[in-house]
């Protein structure tokens, strides 16, 4: 949901840039102020969104695990559903190796590093919720720190408009002399 909200202030933020090249082409303080104040209201929308996505990250990694639940449940209906899981995470069972243990199954081979179930030594102890959560924990603190990467620019953008307004200003009210 945060993800289609980021994209729909991202569209309004290139219309919004519109009226700043408008303004600026035309030189046009109406435009420029315009530019200012929904730029205002963009930068107000984006710091809520990042500060609710800041504090809610580790029930957004939780939630998004769950979908390896579905896999594991179809893993014990039919072996092979955690695969794409295992082997791409490097994980083994949904909480551990012992998943599939309690289930009298042994293990598959994506449950072994490099594939290699012939050595004991070679099996992954990690279980793939863990390691799902902690993958989109990650992704998340890298996307929260670009959005207020993103908020100081527009910041300073909104700044550079708010001169680029007053110089209009000047330019005009200077041209009666």
């Amino acid at each position: 949901m945060s993800a289609y909200a980021y994209i729909a202030i991202g569209v309004i933020a290139c219309v919004v840039f519109i009226f700043l090249c408008i303004g600026a082409i035309r030189e046009n303080v109406c435009c420029t102020v315009t530019f200012i104040v929904f730029m205002i209201l963009g930068i107000i929308a984006q710091a809520v969104l990042a500060f609710l996505l800041t504090n809610g990250d580790h029930n957004v990694g939780s939630n998004l695990a769950n979908i390896l639940d579905e896999a594991w449940e179809n893993e014990l209906k039919s072996a092979g559903a955690m695969s794409i899981y295992e082997s791409s995470f490097e994980c083994c069972g949904r909480a551990s190796p012992q998943d599939y243990i309690v289930n009298d199954r042994l293990p598959p081979a994506t449950c072994f590093a490099n594939g290699d179930s012939k050595v004991v030594e070679n099996l992954i102890a990690i279980g793939c919720r863990a390691k799902v959560e902690h993958f989109v924990t990650d992704l998340l603190h890298i996307f929260n720190c670009l959005a207020w990467v993103l908020i100081v620019l527009e910041l300073l953008i909104t700044f550079i408009g708010c001169g680029l307004c007053n110089s209009i200003r000047n330019d005009r009210r200077r041209s009666f002399y």
